[in-house]
């Protein structure tokens, strides 16, 4: 299957749009995996570049707007964490989008954006072409994790009694309706706690993510970054250089 990956043309318009539904980085991180899962290819494909099968026209214009530089196809395909970053920066804003027009409805917000990823158009999801793609994606984002269930304006929310987690935190807070698991509710307040700098906290809540989910990549990414944040500088606290002792 070649991917086109048409979709970034109108990307800069989008990005430039406020937010227009309540999208939280665990979905944003979940739907950027489902599309790798989906794309990555048995073999090597000609002109389309890392597990996401990116064409290098698209690689220079997201690296443009997502960072300012122009990132090659190869360091697109060599390094991993770069090629992560510029997918979720698409993602993130294109997903906005899909669940403005899904009317916040998170699984066909997510084939919408698989249609898009594929074909440019995220009205062709139930299409011929697109439809076996987008059902590889959806199914991709569920085994990931659950969706969660899609209420009318009208119908209240039930509240939720989770338990507090046994850190030394203060329990995160939960929007009814949002996040529907512990690894949810740990992995937001850890990624809100980053934002504070609170990097103690932060490595808690994501440890707790990672007890939910053992071997979970975003838990551990998250846990790599915070421990290489924490490593000291060298290049700016050198060693004391050894002096004799001064004598009296």
């Amino acid at each position: 299957m070649r991917l086109r990956v048409l979709g970034a043309i109108g990307i800069s318009v989008m990005m430039a749009l406020p937010a227009q539904a309540q999208v939280t980085e665990v979905q944003v991180g979940r739907a950027v995996e489902a599309l790798r899962q989906a794309s990555k290819p048995d073999k090597p494909t000609p002109n389309l570049y890392s597990d996401w099968q990116v064409e290098p026209a698209n690689i220079g214009r997201w690296s443009r707007l997502c960072t300012g530089r122009e990132v090659t196809p190869l360091q697109f395909q060599n390094s991993p964490a770069t090629a992560r970053s510029l997918v979720t920066c698409v993602v993130r804003d294109v997903l906005k989008q899909e669940y403005k027009a899904s009317r916040n409805n998170e699984l066909l917000a997510v084939q919408r954006l698989a249609a898009w990823w594929l074909t440019g158009n995220s009205n062709r999801y139930n299409s011929p072409e697109a439809s076996p793609y987008v059902k590889k994606v959806s199914s991709a984002y569920q085994s990931i994790g659950p969706i969660a269930a899609v209420r009318s304006p009208e119908t209240p929310a039930k509240p939720t009694s989770p338990a507090a987690p046994t850190t030394p935190a203060q329990a995160p807070k939960v929007t009814p309706g949002k996040q529907t698991t512990f690894y949810d509710r740990y992995m937001q307040a850890g990624y809100a706690a980053t934002q504070k700098k609170d990097m103690q906290t932060a490595m808690l809540y994501f440890k707790r993510a990672l007890d939910e989910r053992p071997q979970d990549t975003f838990a551990s990414q998250a846990i790599r970054n915070l421990e290489a944040a924490s490593k000291p500088n060298r290049a700016t606290n050198p060693t004391p250089a050894k002096t004799d002792p001064v004598k009296r």
